[in-house]
């Protein structure tokens, strides 16, 4: 009964600090004012634009993942790939760490790859996916002051980056084994060799600085177009802003969502966003309307939000109408 209720409170626990962001946000900015500002956002090329970004992402992270798999694991192609993500995508919105798993088991009923290999794949591009995510964060604190912040965002930002490329130094050299070369053998932790001869952690152990390099290179194109959509989303509405507002402080507002305080980030976002853009977005009295900045961008985000995630659910439901359900399911075997 014990292990249940913590479970149960290690569940609960994220989505109530949700609910109480977003009571937050709403004693702020009343939902009603918030349905109204989406009255300025065009649905037709607001839902264009999401099924363009979503499959610009698609294609790319296909991409990445079939890249980095064939170097750590097996030669899989694009399209052996795709049905598997768009089904992790669907999963995702439950549980991430379940739709990585889909993923995985998929390709081992489809191409025998092994399934710990894989999931180190996708754990070695969320690796540098976060590096991504707080060094333009770390960049966007020279470019991006904001004018209202709960705390100091900037040097908390900045000493994050410090920490996380320390932790890096000292990820590669523990990976690629530089401590035993160093090390006389008495210091040796077989702990480390354990785990560098596991196969969930093959790809951090093969990786190169080469590898490193090039693959946050092929990651690049992703970031930059999640740190513009929301850019374009601002301007279909009719509203303005500097583009370099909006790629500095995307950046900032994705790594506080990344803090493991709400399901992915819910209710984080659209605080950060709301907070940090708020004074730099200008609704033009041409548009005949009284919603204020924070009324959009609370609206904007939630609206994106949903947008995102209901195409993703989407693509998901059309892969497993096209995919055997069987590859996705585990079996006594």
């Amino acid at each position: 009964m014990k292990n249940y209720l913590i479970k149960f409170i290690k569940s609960a626990l994220p989505w109530a600090v949700a609910l109480g962001l977003f009571y937050y946000l709403f004693q702020k900015v009343p939902p009603a004012q918030v349905l109204r500002s989406l009255r300025l956002v065009p649905v037709g090329y607001f839902i264009g634009f999401g099924l363009i970004y979503f499959l610009t992402l698609l294609t790319l992270d296909t991409a990445m993942l079939s890249r980095v798999l064939t170097r750590f694991d097996a030669p899989i192609r694009f399209f052996e790939v795709l049905p598997g993500r768009c089904v992790t995508y669907l999963v995702a919105l439950l549980n991430y760490n379940a739709g990585q798993a889909a993923l995985a088991l998929y390709l081992k009923r489809r191409r025998g790859v092994s399934f710990f290999k894989t999931l180190g794949c996708i754990f070695f591009i969320s690796v540098i996916d976060l590096y991504w995510v707080i060094f333009l964060a770390f960049l966007g604190t020279f470019f991006f002051v904001p004018t209202s912040e709960l705390f100091p965002i900037g040097a908390w930002v900045r000493n994050l980056a410090y920490l996380a490329f320390a932790a890096m130094i000292l990820h590669l050299a523990f990976w690629r084994g530089c401590f035993g070369r160093i090390l006389p053998e008495r210091f040796h932790f077989r702990l480390g060799d354990w785990l560098r001869g596991r196969h969930l952690f093959q790809a951090f152990h093969h990786a190169t600085l080469a590898d490193y390099f090039r693959m946050a290179l092929l990651r690049f194109p992703i970031h930059a177009t999640v740190i513009s959509a929301f850019w374009v989303v601002v301007r279909l509405s009719g509203a303005k802003i500097a583009f370099h507002e909006i790629a500095a402080a995307t950046p900032i507002i994705l790594l506080l969502g990344a803090i493991p305080l709400t399901p992915g980030g819910l209710g984080a976002v659209q605080i950060a966003t709301v907070k940090l853009l708020q004074d730099r977005v200008v609704i033009p009295a041409a548009l005949g309307t009284s919603v204020r900045p924070d009324e959009l961008l609370l609206g904007l985000s939630l609206a994106w939000m949903t947008l995102n995630y209901s195409i993703k659910a989407l693509s998901g439901l059309l892969s497993l109408a096209f995919s055997p359900a069987s590859l996705y399911r585990e079996t006594n075997e």
